[in-house]
């Protein structure tokens, strides 16, 4: 499998996450009524834009798995993704569960059933809710890594152009006329974004023919598409705010295709380490577990935009010592088990 890391990938990850962290304690908390104070109107005006940042981990997706499937087994990438996502994300459903209980936030509690679906990470499977709705785009990644588990066990990668021209039709007629179960199924609303990345990996590996160029076209349209559907139906956003989410939306094609023409090029750091490192777990910790804590926070007189950046550090070092005392420890063991080393 290939080992290659793309720093610049970190980098977009690591605002990926934070622009979904800023969205949800600054922004979309307050709407829901789960965090007692309303960020001042310059701040909701910005990060009111910030759950582009899953469209931003879709293409991230495309490009990366694809990656990481160069050259390996079918075993072997399921072992790789087992153990990448398993450990930080059963410490998650954990700690999120004793928070929302303890926390006072009763309309965040789950039944224990579903919690206990939700392990498996396709609770959705079974119409179960989540621990933490944050987890919706986790079911979305899952289908991905089946649907590519899928092509390296028939030996279709070198079909992909086809295959993804066939998911890229399926997503433009959904556009048109959603189909829920073939939406539910093969994930042709997100296709667009996974489609980038992949065509992005696809260009950068030296595969500059115009097939691949009409898809990364085809797929970047059919992104602002939908951005443009979501941002028409999102509450309290007018005109202005669904041409700012079209204009921001084009960035992703352009970054991507500025990757896979090789001038977005990042130097590697510790602290960029870090921030992509801990990517994860934090998207796994910081929505349900920062509503209570910053409710609290608040109840207790701190002042909200405090209370928030507060809530963010206390993430950041949870997600640290799940990464270090969880993370790094079961998944070496669920990589072994999974692939039968």
């Amino acid at each position: 499998m290939a080992s290659r890391r793309y720093h610049q990938i970190d980098l977009l990850r690591s605002v990926a996450c934070f622009m979904v962290v800023a969205f949800h304690y600054l922004y979309r908390g307050h709407l829901d009524g789960w965090i007692p104070f309303a960020s001042p109107m310059a701040v909701t005006e910005t990060v009111k834009f910030g759950y582009l940042g899953v469209q931003l981990f879709f293409a991230i997706s495309g490009f990366v798995i694809f990656l990481s499937a160069q050259g390996a087994t079918p075993r072997a990438f399921a072992a790789s993704r087992a153990a990448r996502l398993y450990p930080a994300f059963w410490a998650a459903v954990a700690l999120t569960t004793l928070v929302v209980h303890l926390g006072g936030l009763s309309s965040l509690v789950v039944p224990w059933r579903d919690v206990f679906l939700n392990l498996t990470m396709v609770a959705h499977w079974f119409k179960a809710e989540f621990v933490d709705w944050a987890y919706w785009s986790l079911a979305v990644e899952f289908h991905f890594y089946i649907m590519v588990w899928l092509l390296l066990r028939f030996d279709a990668m070198k079909h992909i152009k086809i295959i993804m021209s066939v998911w890229l039709l399926m997503s433009a007629l959904n556009w048109l006329r959603p189909v829920y179960p073939v939406e539910f199924v093969l994930e042709v609303r997100w296709a667009p974004f996974f489609s980038v990345g992949i065509c992005a990996f696809l260009m950068r590996q030296g595969d500059r023919s115009k097939w691949v160029h009409a898809l990364f076209s085809i797929a970047s349209l059919l992104s602002l598409a939908y951005a443009y559907s979501d941002a028409k139906k999102a509450l309290g956003f007018d005109h202005l705010d669904v041409v700012a989410v079209v204009l921001l939306s084009c960035s992703i094609p352009v970054l991507f295709w500025q990757i896979s023409r090789e001038r977005f090029e990042v130097s590697g750091g510790r602290v960029l380490y870090w921030a992509a490192t801990l990517t994860y777990p934090v998207y796994l910790l910081h929505e349900y577990i920062g509503y209570v804590l910053i409710s609290r926070l608040s109840a207790a007189g701190v002042p909200g935009m405090l209370s928030a950046l507060a809530v963010f550090v206390g993430v950041l070092l949870l997600a640290y010592l799940v990464n270090t005392r969880v993370e790094r420890p079961l998944s070496v063991m669920i990589k072994r088990w999974v692939a039968g080393a």
